[in-house]
């Protein structure tokens, strides 16, 4: 369990649904997949500005701004930052209260949820996206459902059992090319989507009709797998660097870097918010196949072993190259997509299913 204490966050709990990268050869104007280098393809983008920059974003933080026609209302983003507290109004009530704050809040003891420490294989299912490299998913906690997508822009929706809802169709050119990870963002209810130039799209979380658009900087590169934080920021896996890079939710801020070769983890390819904790489930795809636990700075929860062994943190299953990973608070479980495949396979928590999305989201 978390140790700490209880907080009243206003408008700022957040829960990511992460995502992820891959690995193969490319060059500028095409892209040749290689399964045998690794789970996913890289785009020749190399995302690796030292600065946060723009493209066609005019205006400030709290006003209405554009990137080109499209219309983003920057006040509802969360403030620039450089601490490492979550943005909104704090207020600590103690350690172990359940209930009503003194405001007539709803209250959920995060304690009172224990950490998921290991996930255990269940089942695997076919997506039918024709596109056979999944590089990006969230859980829509607002629909209760779960976007599926692939490198080349072919999404999906399905239920929490992995029933297909719909057909397959195409995420918005804004996105492309190179996919390489998502998330959802329950507060302002929209789905965050990033590629391998290292793009930030906040979209409709069910149609993904593009709401915003924006280019990250901060020396990142290869941009492969993106979170949210219960600090409210967002956690990127930067694969170019082997860094997870934590920065502000509005993205203009930097909060810390952690070399992810101290965990050890190397080719660091996607991460997931472990539903009803702080923790980080964390992979990488090359050299190995690996997972591990982590904490928001980094501190190890659970060491890396082989993913899909019989060690934790993901037990059994064996995925060949493991991608498009999400956490589903609404039981607990984690999913973790084949980078060249159509299946997906679910895991289930090992200390049981529990729905956590009340700890974690505004009552």
């Amino acid at each position: 369990m978390r140790t700490c204490a209880w907080l009243i966050i206003v408008g700022a709990w957040l829960v990511g649904c992460g995502d992820d990268g891959g690995r193969a050869t490319a060059s500028a104007g095409t892209t040749t997949v290689d399964p045998s280098t690794g789970p996913g393809p890289i785009s020749a983008g190399d995302g690796t500005t030292s600065t946060p920059t723009t493209t066609g974003l005019t205006g400030d933080v709290g006003a209405t701004s554009t990137v080109g026609s499209t219309v983003i209302d920057m006040s509802t983003s969360s403030s620039s930052s450089t601490t490492d507290e979550p943005t909104g109004v704090v207020t600590t009530v103690g350690e172990s209260t359940m209930g009503e704050s003194t405001t007539g809040e709803f209250v959920c003891d995060p304690n009172m949820v224990a950490d998921t420490l290991a996930f255990t294989y269940v089942k695997k299912f076919d997506t039918g996206i024709p596109d056979k490299i999944l590089q990006a998913s969230y859980y829509n906690t607002v629909a209760d459902e779960v976007m599926i997508m692939s490198y080349n822009g072919q999404a999906r929706r399905f239920t929490v059992d992995g029933t297909a809802i719909g057909d397959v169709f195409m995420v918005p050119a804004e996105a492309l090319p190179s996919l390489d990870g998502a998330t959802f963002d329950p507060v302002l209810e929209r789905g965050l989507l990033i590629n391998q130039s290292c793009v930030l799209v906040e979209v409709e979380p069910q149609t993904l009709a593009v709401i915003g658009a924006q280019q990250l900087g901060f020396g990142m590169s290869i941009c492969a797998g993106l979170a949210l934080g219960l600090d409210g920021n967002l956690y990127i896996a930067s694969y170019g660097t082997n860094e997870m890079v934590v920065l502000t939710r509005d993205g203009l801020t930097e909060v810390r870097r952690v070399d992810m070769g101290t965990i050890p983890l190397t080719g660091f390819d996607g991460l997931a918010l472990i539903a009803g904790s702080e923790n980080f489930l964390v992979m990488s795809t090359s050299p190995a196949t690996e997972a591990a636990i982590i904490d928001p700075f980094g501190g190890v929860i659970q060491p890396t072993t082989a993913l899909g062994q019989a060690s934790p943190p993901m037990i059994g299953g064996m995925p060949m190259l493991p991608d498009a990973v999400l956490t589903i608070c609404g039981n607990g479980h984690a999913w973790v997509c084949e980078a060249y495949d159509a299946t997906c396979f679910d895991y289930a928590p090992d200390d049981g299913d529990k729905n956590a999305c009340e700890c974690i989201l505004p009552g």
